[in-house]
């Protein structure tokens, strides 16, 4: 878990950066137009992430660990 959780961070931070400029774009897009679509897919991907790196971090995972 040494080398997992700065990796986890990283992805953590790139969320919330994605997920406020999300906010401030949001209300200004068009329901239905091509850049509402794309922003609504962005913010499902942006929450699963969040929910992965919730996940991985309370269990513990170590992804660089040796087989």
């Amino acid at each position: 878990m040494n080398r997992t959780r700065p990796v986890l961070k990283l992805v953590f931070a790139f969320n919330m950066v994605v997920l406020v400029l999300l906010a401030f774009s949001y209300p200004f897009l068009e329901p239905g137009s091509e850049s509402y679509v794309a922003a609504t897919i962005t913010l499902a991907l942006s929450l699963i992430m969040l929910a992965l790196v919730a996940i991985l971090t309370y269990t513990g995972f170590d992804a660089f660990d040796t087989f």
